[in-house]
């Protein structure tokens, strides 16, 4: 038993953010104002294809064996406000230190809500590969789909979303490497591993991309006071869009099956 009451100091500071979606994707860029309430759109320019023909004197014209390919569709991707909150008393406490609290509770949450609304986009857009045997097998799969001429055809590096547990096998099977601020497959492929990401179900699409806006909305702390309990009740919130471009698919996979 300590000999006096402890001494306050302050709160030691976080070491970073863990890996996840904002090391992985591009961004997190700037929110457009008007993005904040209509969402984003734009072409992507990662979704082309190309072909070949022969040169030994062909029958027909080299224009006729050609292939024109239609121009890619226009995405949209829609908003969502991620917030963090605190309930608090009043006794003891600066407004400014309540400030501080309720922004580093959005901070710590915000990166596993946007790996959410992007798993949410990810599986509308999966047909679905069936079941994966092992981690091996699943990430085997899942390349084989995005980048394989028969399926996807995808010529840049993709993304492979994933639950925390996986990280784990696939670091055994030798499936991780970093490489810089971004753990990526022996492909390249780049890993987005976080605690947004359904257990069970592995994504993978083309490039990433998060937007949000610049600043944390945090309403005058006058207005979220209830006198009645003494009570504040405060929010910090901030606007993302979160897209991916050209394909996207998953895979089961079966973790106690995994070497």
């Amino acid at each position: 038993m300590a000999l006096m009451p402890p001494i306050t100091v302050p709160a030691p500071q976080p070491r970073g953010l863990r890996y996840g979606l904002f090391a992985a994707a591009n961004g997190p860029l700037a929110l457009p104002e008007h993005g904040r309430g209509g969402g984003v759109q734009y072409v992507p320019e990662t979704c082309g294809h190309a072909h070949t023909y022969p040169v030994d004197c062909p029958d027909d014209s080299p224009a006729e064996l050609k292939i024109f390919d239609p121009g890619p569709d226009t995405v949209v991707f829609d908003p969502f406000v991620v917030y963090g909150s605190l309930n608090c008393g009043s006794a003891g406490v600066s407004q400014s230190d309540l400030i501080r609290r309720v922004t580093a509770n959005l901070v710590a949450g915000e990166q596993t809500q946007a790996e959410s609304a992007l798993a949410d986009e990810l599986a509308a857009a999966s047909a679905g590969l069936g079941t994966a045997t092992d981690i091996v097998d699943a990430v085997s799969r899942l390349e084989q789909w995005l980048y394989g001429a028969a399926t996807a055809d995808y010529g840049y590096v993709g993304y492979i979303h994933a639950s925390p547990d996986v990280a784990a096998y696939a670091g055994q099977a030798y499936l991780i490497e970093d490489q810089g601020p971004v753990k990526r497959t022996p492909l390249n492929t780049i890993w987005s591993i976080g605690g947004g990401y359904p257990e069970g179900t592995l994504f993978i699409s083309g490039q990433v991309t998060v937007w949000r806006s610049a600043d944390i909305l945090v309403p005058p702390l006058d207005q979220v006071f209830n006198r009645s309990t003494n009570q504040y009740n405060i929010l910090a919130e901030r606007e993302y869009v979160v897209g991916f471009d050209c394909f996207a698919n998953s895979i089961e996979l079966d973790l106690g099956g995994s070497p």
